[in-house]
């Protein structure tokens, strides 16, 4: 079975055109796995689930982004290549986009294990422990806009809850969750508190005739 990806660009090199490599297993992209409580309850049938109480949503651990790559290419250069790699991202954070998906990127850690070179080809493995979400490369912005001081309307959000900048062009109050928020006038102002859910967050506002909402959207 081939792989559903030609290349990847991690960091700021491309695994094909930088170094020449294809990715060859089709097992690329893990799923996140749920973080679950379950807990046994002496006489009750079942198992009482935790998993959403402290934060009223479920989470996520990590991913493993896996790449094994195989380069046709000659002794001295997969050796130059391989040193090359080890030295840059061995251990350290990066991006990872997709050439099919070049509107989102991962984060994580990577990893590098199993250089070798067989005949005329070059073969190794780059693991990243990547975070749950897959991240929108463009930062989501939207604004909603009244005829008067008085506004409603609802933000589109994605699964990964996300904390927004705000901009209001007057102080105001805004209604979001079931609270309450007092803004000042400002631009990316940051909101304590201010948590938007996945998919449709209702907002209102008093006082202002305009508000503006930045956040990276995440989704699995």
């Amino acid at each position: 079975m081939k792989s559903i990806f030609t290349g990847a660009l991690i960091g700021d090199e491309h695994t094909l055109l930088d170094w020449g490599a294809i990715i060859t297993n089709s097992d690329v992209i893990g799923m996140p796995e749920p973080n679950t409580v379950l807990l046994e309850v002496p006489g009750r049938s079942g198992r009482l689930d935790l998993s959403e109480v402290l934060t009223g949503d479920i989470t996520y651990s990590n991913r493993e982004i896996k790449l094994e790559l195989a380069a046709q290419t000659n002794r001295d250069r997969w050796i130059e290549t391989c040193f090359h790699i080890f030295n840059k991202y061995h251990g350290r954070g990066v991006h990872v986009t997709f050439d099919e998906d070049p509107g989102h990127f991962y984060v994580g850690r990577c990893f590098i294990t199993s250089p070798k070179r067989v005949a005329t080809a070059g073969t190794m493995v780059i693991t990243i422990d990547a975070e749950p979400y897959r991240y929108e490369s463009e930062v989501y912005e939207v604004t909603i806009t009244g005829a008067t001081n008085t506004l409603s309307g609802t933000v589109e959000n994605l699964r990964m809850p996300a904390v927004p900048k705000v901009t209001v062009p007057g102080a105001c109050q805004l209604f979001a969750g079931g609270k309450v928020y007092e803004l000042a006038a400002g631009e990316d102002l940051n909101v304590p508190g201010l948590v938007f859910g996945p998919y449709e967050n209702a907002i209102s506002v008093t006082g202002a005739s305009s508000i503006t909402f930045r956040f990276r959207r995440g989704c699995l």
